[in-house]
């Protein structure tokens, strides 16, 4: 994946590159639109006439950057799901032994319900810890 790779001077012409684009196609000015429709125009004519796959096999900086920010996105969703698995299985486990627990040794239940906040404590940092690593990948990704 790209993500972790260095930047290098082609990063930096493809920001410049991708903020002139944005702002050409936000552009109300009629030469501009002209210039981009002629733009599109010899693309669409320039294009050899080979199959879709010959085609998709060539991947440019912006092809790259878009695969690279679905493929995070794709990552931050499992990590999310399975965290909400790990959640649900724990919660379930918690529930089990706390029942038991307060049946067998009833004086344990205010231990144990420390021992379940500092668990819950420890869960929000560990998310919070995922999601600056998330950030700093996708800003690495962005410049």
């Amino acid at each position: 994946m790209s993500a972790a790779r260095e930047s290098d001077q082609a990063d930096f012409d493809l920001e410049r590159f991708i903020n002139m684009f944005d702002e050409a196609l936000t552009s109300q000015d009629p030469r501009v639109v002209n210039a981009l429709r002629s733009l599109m125009m010899m693309v669409t004519l320039t294009r050899p006439e080979t199959s879709e796959s010959a085609i998709g096999s060539k991947h440019g900086p912006l092809r790259r950057l878009f695969e690279d920010l679905n493929h995070l996105n794709r990552r931050m969703h499992s990590m999310e799901d399975e965290i909400q698995q790990l959640r649900r299985h724990t919660s379930r486990m918690d529930a089990e032994t706390e029942k038991y627990r307060y049946e067998q040794y009833p004086n344990e239940k205010y231990t144990l319900a420390a021992a379940q906040a500092m668990a819950a404590q420890v869960d929000q940092d560990m998310l919070n810890q995922l999601k600056m690593a998330a950030r700093t990948k996708v800003k690495g990704l962005i410049k």
